[in-house]
């Protein structure tokens, strides 16, 4: 994200690119951005929406459907985002039963989703210089969802990547993604059952510096 150096005339920053750029993350787009920014800085997306189908309480609306806002959460927590769930107050100024039911109900299918890390505990190895981060399960184990994550502190670095299964003697292609973030989570379209997993990064702008790389089976 550039932004240029002063402010606008109603005193918000003012910004290198248009705020609805389709392009905001690429070398060339940064490259433009510097031609004209004093400084770029990276901005986590935020993903506003409302458990409802409006932002405000009507009796005769329900909240969304847990498979709805399952399919948000990976929508953007999935893809590097903040999400922002709008609970709507009723006329009592309190959460409508049935959005408490329904949070309940979609935070039990979040879990559900990634239930228990497969690979916590198990001492990743890290080549920085080769970018690749490899863990060893102990034995094989189904997968089918994979959460990476960067250390932002270092900024966000990754422009490809693949993670990699080892089924006999050779490493095999599971999936691949372009950007990873503060959070990035995989679902993979069937389980793929391996004892050793790697997670090599292919093409980044500078060292990536990987602070998560979890796998699990999800209980869906």
């Amino acid at each position: 994200m550039g932004f240029k150096d002063g402010l606008s005339g109603n005193g918000s920053i003012d910004y290198a690119l248009r705020y609805d750029a389709p392009d905001q993350g690429s070398r060339e787009a940064l490259a433009e951005a510097r031609s004209v920014a004093q400084y770029l800085q990276w901005w986590p997306a935020e993903c506003d929406v409302s458990i409802r189908p409006g932002w405000f309480y009507h009796e005769d609306q329900q909240p969304k459907s847990v498979e709805q806002l399952t399919d948000i959460w990976f929508r953007s927590v999935g893809r590097n985002s903040v999400l922002l769930l709008n609970i709507p107050p009723d006329e009592r100024g309190l959460l409508p039963d049935a959005d408490v039911v329904r949070l309940r109900e979609f935070r039990e299918r979040v879990r559900r989703e990634l239930p228990t890390d497969l690979a916590h505990g198990r001492h990743p190895s890290h080549d920085r210089a080769a970018g690749t981060v490899t863990v060893d399960l102990g034995r094989a184990r189904e997968v089918d969802r994979i959460r990476i994550a960067e250390d932002i502190r270092h900024g966000q670095q990754v422009e490809h990547a693949v993670v990699e299964a080892r089924v006999g003697e050779r490493w095999e292609t599971v999936t691949e993604v372009d950007t990873v973030g503060a959070s990035r989570v995989l679902r993979l379209g069937a389980p793929v059952t391996a004892r050793r997993w790697r997670l090599r990064v292919t093409r980044s702008r500078a060292g990536a510096r990987i602070a998560e790389f979890g796998l699990y089976r999800s209980e869906v």
